[in-house]
């Protein structure tokens, strides 16, 4: 049950990760007419406050892909602190979903809201976890 459960833990990361690389991953939420938005709203974030980011900015198809395919990689190894770190950093992923939904074209905002129902869903089992 375990091994099932971490490998679907995976796989939902590696695809949010895919979904956010590149202007085909939108195709992936379902949302493949978006991909000519993508090199604009991608290019540059401002940083979310609260988060290593904040006041100098970075860009999301670069640090919020890499920052699920970091979760995608460590939902597949097992133990209490790794699924701890896991519910720090989902909760940090939430913020900038947050925070990009402000600076996103209003198109986009299904394709965020998609990865935060995902985060969110996932937060609630590490929260459970830790319990």
């Amino acid at each position: 049950m375990e091994v099932a459960l971490r490998r679907a833990r995976h796989a939902l990361y590696l695809r949010l990760a895919a979904a956010h690389a590149g202007p085909l991953g939108l195709a992936l939420l379902g949302h493949g007419e978006l991909a000519p938005l993508y090199e604009k709203a991608y290019a540059f974030c401002s940083g979310a406050e609260g988060l290593p980011c904040a006041g100098v900015g970075g860009e999301p198809r670069v640090c919020l892909a890499r920052r699920l395919e970091h979760l995608a990689r460590s939902a597949l190894r097992g133990g209490r602190k790794r699924r701890e770190q896991e519910r720090r950093m989902v909760e940090g992923l939430l913020v900038c979903v947050a925070h990009l939904a402000g600076e996103f074209p209003p198109e986009l905002l299904p394709v965020l809201e998609a990865t935060r129902e995902a985060l969110e869903k996932d937060l609630e089992y590490l929260q459970g976890q830790g319990a």
